[in-house]
Protein backbone atom coordinates (compact mmCIF):
# COMPACT_ATOMS: atom_id res chain seq x y z
CA UNK A 1 0.00 0.00 0.00
CA UNK A 2 1.02 3.17 -0.40
CA UNK A 3 2.06 5.61 2.85
CA UNK A 4 0.05 7.66 3.83
CA UNK A 5 1.35 11.17 3.85
CA UNK A 6 -1.78 12.97 4.79
CA UNK A 7 -3.28 13.02 8.08
CA UNK A 8 -6.73 13.08 6.89
CA UNK A 9 -6.35 10.25 4.59
CA UNK A 10 -8.11 6.71 6.64
CA UNK A 11 -5.83 4.54 8.27
CA UNK A 12 -8.83 2.05 8.38
CA UNK A 13 -7.90 0.26 4.61
CA UNK A 14 -6.62 -2.91 3.69
CA UNK A 15 -4.47 -1.21 0.79
CA UNK A 16 -4.61 1.92 -1.39
CA UNK A 17 -3.06 3.99 -3.96
CA UNK A 18 -2.95 7.44 -3.44
CA UNK A 19 -1.69 10.61 -5.37
CA UNK A 20 -1.09 14.20 -3.57
CA UNK A 21 -0.68 16.95 -5.57
CA UNK A 22 -1.17 20.14 -3.30
CA UNK A 23 -1.99 19.42 0.30
CA UNK A 24 -1.52 23.63 1.21
CA UNK A 25 -3.56 25.05 -1.55
CA UNK A 26 -3.84 28.73 -1.98
CA UNK A 27 -6.97 30.25 -0.93
CA UNK A 28 -7.56 32.62 -3.97
CA UNK A 29 -6.81 29.58 -6.48
CA UNK A 30 -9.36 28.55 -8.45
CA UNK A 31 -9.15 25.02 -9.37
CA UNK A 32 -7.15 22.70 -7.10
CA UNK A 33 -6.57 19.15 -6.97
CA UNK A 34 -5.51 18.41 -3.65
CA UNK A 35 -5.09 14.62 -3.81
CA UNK A 36 -7.20 11.46 -4.28
CA UNK A 37 -7.25 7.46 -4.76
CA UNK A 38 -8.22 4.23 -4.16
CA UNK A 39 -8.86 2.22 -0.85
CA UNK A 40 -10.01 -1.11 -0.22
CA UNK A 41 -11.73 -0.26 3.03
CA UNK A 42 -10.95 -2.90 6.06
CA UNK A 43 -13.90 -4.87 7.69
CA UNK A 44 -13.70 -2.18 10.60
CA UNK A 45 -13.66 1.19 8.24
CA UNK A 46 -16.17 3.77 9.66
CA UNK A 47 -15.48 7.65 8.95
CA UNK A 48 -16.96 10.01 11.45
CA UNK A 49 -16.76 13.72 11.16
CA UNK A 50 -18.44 16.88 11.95
CA UNK A 51 -16.67 18.55 8.67
CA UNK A 52 -13.68 18.33 5.92
CA UNK A 53 -10.93 20.43 5.31
CA UNK A 54 -11.81 20.30 1.54
CA UNK A 55 -14.39 19.36 -0.56
CA UNK A 56 -14.42 15.43 -2.01
CA UNK A 57 -16.39 13.56 -4.27
CA UNK A 58 -16.73 9.57 -3.25
CA UNK A 59 -17.47 6.85 -5.87
CA UNK A 60 -18.10 3.29 -4.45
CA UNK A 61 -16.51 0.79 -6.99
CA UNK A 62 -17.56 -2.53 -5.51
CA UNK A 63 -18.41 -3.45 -1.65
CA UNK A 64 -21.36 -2.25 0.96
CA UNK A 65 -21.87 -0.08 3.10
CA UNK A 66 -23.75 3.24 4.16
CA UNK A 67 -23.32 6.90 4.21
CA UNK A 68 -25.28 9.50 6.59
CA UNK A 69 -24.95 12.74 5.55
CA UNK A 70 -27.38 16.24 6.03
CA UNK A 71 -29.20 13.97 8.40
CA UNK A 72 -29.96 11.32 6.05
CA UNK A 73 -28.88 7.57 5.81
CA UNK A 74 -28.19 6.44 2.43
CA UNK A 75 -27.40 2.97 1.16
CA UNK A 76 -23.87 2.29 -0.59
CA UNK A 77 -23.41 -0.02 -2.89
CA UNK A 78 -21.71 -0.14 -6.28
CA UNK A 79 -22.21 2.90 -8.45
CA UNK A 80 -22.87 5.22 -5.60
CA UNK A 81 -21.68 8.69 -5.85
CA UNK A 82 -21.39 11.79 -3.19
CA UNK A 83 -19.77 14.58 -2.64
CA UNK A 84 -19.25 16.41 0.95
CA UNK A 85 -17.77 19.95 1.81
CA UNK A 86 -16.06 21.76 4.87
CA UNK A 87 -20.23 22.22 6.50
CA UNK A 88 -20.91 18.86 5.73
CA UNK A 89 -21.03 16.31 8.69
CA UNK A 90 -20.81 12.69 7.37
CA UNK A 91 -21.13 9.28 8.64
CA UNK A 92 -19.45 6.85 6.25
CA UNK A 93 -19.37 2.71 7.25
CA UNK A 94 -18.39 -0.28 5.59
CA UNK A 95 -20.51 -3.72 5.60
CA UNK A 96 -17.73 -5.97 7.19
CA UNK A 97 -19.03 -8.63 5.02
CA UNK A 98 -18.44 -7.06 2.08
CA UNK A 99 -15.95 -4.23 2.53
CA UNK A 100 -15.87 -1.38 0.13
CA UNK A 101 -13.52 -0.24 -2.86
CA UNK A 102 -13.80 3.16 -2.84
CA UNK A 103 -12.11 6.06 -5.21
CA UNK A 104 -12.12 9.90 -4.27
CA UNK A 105 -10.61 12.94 -5.34
CA UNK A 106 -10.24 15.86 -3.08
CA UNK A 107 -10.53 19.45 -4.26
CA UNK A 108 -10.51 23.07 -3.85
CA UNK A 109 -11.17 26.86 -5.53
CA UNK A 110 -13.95 28.93 -6.53
CA UNK A 111 -14.30 27.94 -9.68
CA UNK A 112 -15.22 24.11 -9.04
CA UNK A 113 -17.34 24.84 -6.14
CA UNK A 114 -19.24 27.03 -8.61
CA UNK A 115 -19.14 23.62 -11.23
CA UNK A 116 -20.42 21.47 -8.56
CA UNK A 117 -23.68 24.10 -7.87
CA UNK A 118 -24.90 23.56 -11.54
CA UNK A 119 -25.33 19.68 -11.34
CA UNK A 120 -26.25 17.55 -9.12
CA UNK A 121 -23.96 17.27 -6.62
CA UNK A 122 -25.44 20.89 -5.71
CA UNK A 123 -28.35 19.24 -4.10
CA UNK A 124 -26.02 17.73 -1.34
CA UNK A 125 -27.35 13.86 -1.63
CA UNK A 126 -26.16 10.71 -2.29
CA UNK A 127 -27.06 9.47 -6.38
CA UNK A 128 -26.18 6.22 -8.53
CA UNK A 129 -24.73 6.61 -12.34
CA UNK A 130 -25.56 4.90 -15.10
CA UNK A 131 -22.12 4.51 -16.55
CA UNK A 132 -20.24 3.12 -13.27
CA UNK A 133 -17.74 1.37 -15.45
CA UNK A 134 -16.80 5.26 -17.31
CA UNK A 135 -16.93 7.14 -14.11
CA UNK A 136 -14.51 4.47 -12.14
CA UNK A 137 -11.90 4.80 -15.71
CA UNK A 138 -12.18 8.88 -15.01
CA UNK A 139 -10.76 7.74 -11.35
CA UNK A 140 -7.98 5.38 -12.44
CA UNK A 141 -6.95 8.20 -14.92
CA UNK A 142 -6.37 10.35 -11.87
CA UNK A 143 -4.63 8.33 -10.10
CA UNK A 144 -2.29 7.52 -13.12
CA UNK A 145 -1.90 11.30 -14.30
CA UNK A 146 -1.92 12.25 -10.04
CA UNK A 147 1.39 9.68 -10.35
CA UNK A 148 3.25 10.88 -13.23
CA UNK A 149 5.81 13.93 -13.49
CA UNK A 150 4.78 16.26 -15.52
CA UNK A 151 4.75 20.28 -15.99
CA UNK A 152 1.16 19.95 -16.66
CA UNK A 153 0.16 17.25 -14.13
CA UNK A 154 -2.13 19.34 -12.18
CA UNK A 155 -4.02 21.54 -15.01
CA UNK A 156 -4.93 17.48 -16.09
CA UNK A 157 -5.60 16.64 -13.09
CA UNK A 158 -8.51 19.41 -12.63
CA UNK A 159 -9.40 18.96 -16.49
CA UNK A 160 -9.94 15.29 -15.59
CA UNK A 161 -11.78 16.31 -12.12
CA UNK A 162 -14.81 18.47 -14.37
CA UNK A 163 -15.22 15.35 -16.75
CA UNK A 164 -15.98 13.33 -14.01
CA UNK A 165 -18.00 16.11 -12.80
CA UNK A 166 -19.52 16.22 -16.01
CA UNK A 167 -19.58 12.20 -16.81
CA UNK A 168 -21.49 12.24 -13.36
CA UNK A 169 -23.96 15.03 -14.08
CA UNK A 170 -25.09 12.92 -17.47
CA UNK A 171 -25.30 9.76 -15.62
CA UNK A 172 -27.13 10.55 -13.01
CA UNK A 173 -30.12 8.26 -11.48
CA UNK A 174 -32.09 7.98 -8.54
CA UNK A 175 -31.15 5.35 -5.70
CA UNK A 176 -34.84 3.54 -6.22
CA UNK A 177 -33.64 2.44 -9.66
CA UNK A 178 -30.21 2.02 -9.12
CA UNK A 179 -31.11 -0.21 -6.48
CA UNK A 180 -33.66 -2.20 -8.35
CA UNK A 181 -33.10 -5.50 -9.75
CA UNK A 182 -32.67 -5.06 -13.14
CA UNK A 183 -30.19 -2.47 -12.24
CA UNK A 184 -28.44 -5.08 -10.09
CA UNK A 185 -28.64 -7.28 -12.50
CA UNK A 186 -27.27 -5.57 -15.67
CA UNK A 187 -24.01 -4.82 -13.41
CA UNK A 188 -23.37 -8.27 -12.46
CA UNK A 189 -23.54 -9.55 -16.59
CA UNK A 190 -21.49 -6.32 -17.19
CA UNK A 191 -18.79 -7.19 -14.36
CA UNK A 192 -18.81 -11.13 -15.84
CA UNK A 193 -17.97 -9.79 -19.48
CA UNK A 194 -15.34 -7.96 -18.50
CA UNK A 195 -13.63 -10.34 -16.08
CA UNK A 196 -14.29 -13.63 -18.68
CA UNK A 197 -14.39 -11.60 -22.29
CA UNK A 198 -11.09 -13.44 -23.52
CA UNK A 199 -12.37 -16.87 -22.45
CA UNK A 200 -16.13 -15.57 -23.89
CA UNK A 201 -17.13 -16.07 -27.70
CA UNK A 202 -20.31 -15.01 -27.64
CA UNK A 203 -23.65 -13.23 -26.34
CA UNK A 204 -25.01 -16.71 -25.83
CA UNK A 205 -22.25 -17.83 -23.41
CA UNK A 206 -22.70 -14.74 -21.34
CA UNK A 207 -26.33 -15.07 -20.94
CA UNK A 208 -25.86 -19.18 -19.84
CA UNK A 209 -23.19 -18.11 -16.91
CA UNK A 210 -25.31 -15.28 -16.21
CA UNK A 211 -28.43 -17.44 -15.78
CA UNK A 212 -30.51 -15.09 -18.35
CA UNK A 213 -32.44 -15.16 -21.47
CA UNK A 214 -29.99 -13.75 -24.26
CA UNK A 215 -33.11 -11.49 -25.45
CA UNK A 216 -33.32 -10.25 -21.56
CA UNK A 217 -29.86 -9.60 -21.50
CA UNK A 218 -30.26 -7.19 -24.64
CA UNK A 219 -32.87 -5.28 -23.24
CA UNK A 220 -30.94 -4.81 -19.90
CA UNK A 221 -28.25 -3.32 -21.54
CA UNK A 222 -30.19 -1.81 -24.53
CA UNK A 223 -32.14 -0.12 -21.31
CA UNK A 224 -28.61 0.82 -19.44
CA UNK A 225 -25.46 0.79 -21.74
CA UNK A 226 -24.08 2.71 -24.48
CA UNK A 227 -23.67 -0.44 -26.45
CA UNK A 228 -24.93 -3.94 -26.69
CA UNK A 229 -23.48 -6.98 -24.64
CA UNK A 230 -21.96 -8.09 -28.25
CA UNK A 231 -20.28 -4.90 -28.67
CA UNK A 232 -18.86 -4.61 -25.57
CA UNK A 233 -17.59 -8.35 -25.74
CA UNK A 234 -16.24 -7.16 -29.25
CA UNK A 235 -14.61 -3.91 -27.93
CA UNK A 236 -13.13 -5.88 -25.14
CA UNK A 237 -11.22 -7.98 -27.31
CA UNK A 238 -10.44 -6.10 -30.17
CA UNK A 239 -8.30 -3.90 -27.55
CA UNK A 240 -6.54 -6.54 -26.20
CA UNK A 241 -6.03 -7.63 -29.27
CA UNK A 242 -4.70 -3.55 -30.03
CA UNK A 243 -2.45 -4.43 -26.93
CA UNK A 244 -0.61 -7.36 -28.43
CA UNK A 245 -0.16 -5.52 -31.61
CA UNK A 246 1.54 -3.02 -30.17
CA UNK A 247 3.65 -4.79 -28.41
CA UNK A 248 5.04 -6.93 -31.99
CA UNK A 249 5.82 -10.26 -30.13
CA UNK A 250 2.67 -12.38 -32.16
CA UNK A 251 1.41 -12.72 -35.53
CA UNK A 252 -1.32 -10.87 -36.49
CA UNK A 253 -2.84 -14.69 -36.59
CA UNK A 254 -1.75 -15.44 -33.21
CA UNK A 255 -3.54 -12.39 -32.19
CA UNK A 256 -7.08 -13.29 -33.68
CA UNK A 257 -6.66 -16.35 -31.94
CA UNK A 258 -5.52 -15.58 -28.81
CA UNK A 259 -8.27 -12.84 -28.46
CA UNK A 260 -10.94 -16.23 -29.69
CA UNK A 261 -10.53 -15.15 -33.55
CA UNK A 262 -9.44 -18.44 -35.44
CA UNK A 263 -10.31 -17.17 -39.01
CA UNK A 264 -8.03 -14.66 -39.96
CA UNK A 265 -10.32 -12.96 -42.25
CA UNK A 266 -12.51 -12.72 -39.80
CA UNK A 267 -10.57 -10.93 -37.08
CA UNK A 268 -9.46 -8.53 -39.70
CA UNK A 269 -12.64 -7.26 -40.42
CA UNK A 270 -13.87 -6.98 -36.77
CA UNK A 271 -10.51 -5.17 -35.89
CA UNK A 272 -10.92 -2.57 -38.73
CA UNK A 273 -14.60 -2.07 -37.64
CA UNK A 274 -13.47 -1.32 -34.71
CA UNK A 275 -10.45 0.71 -35.06
CA UNK A 276 -11.09 2.21 -38.54
CA UNK A 277 -7.99 0.21 -40.18
CA UNK A 278 -7.37 -3.47 -40.64
CA UNK A 279 -4.70 -4.90 -37.86
CA UNK A 280 -1.65 -4.97 -40.33
CA UNK A 281 -1.94 -1.03 -40.76
CA UNK A 282 -2.26 -0.78 -36.75
CA UNK A 283 0.89 -2.88 -36.04
CA UNK A 284 3.02 -1.44 -38.79
CA UNK A 285 1.69 2.81 -37.47
CA UNK A 286 2.52 1.26 -33.80
CA UNK A 287 5.70 0.04 -34.48
CA UNK A 288 6.65 3.02 -36.54
CA UNK A 289 5.91 5.30 -33.63
CA UNK A 290 7.26 3.05 -31.00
Amino acid sequence: MTENRASFISKQVSSGEYYYLNLTPNKAQEEVVVCGGREQCAPEYRIDRNGFKFHCIEFISSGRGTLTMNGKTYPLRPGAIYCYGPSAPHTIETDPEQPMLKHFVDFTGSALVALLKRTEFRKDELFFVSRPFRIRSIFENLITTGNTESRNRDALCALLLRQLIFYADDSAMAPATALSPAWQTYLRCRQHIERHYMETNTVSEVAEKCFLDPAYLARLFKRFAEESPLQLLTRLKMGRAADLLVNGELLIKQVGEDVGYPDPYHFSRVFKRVYGIPPETFSKTARRNG
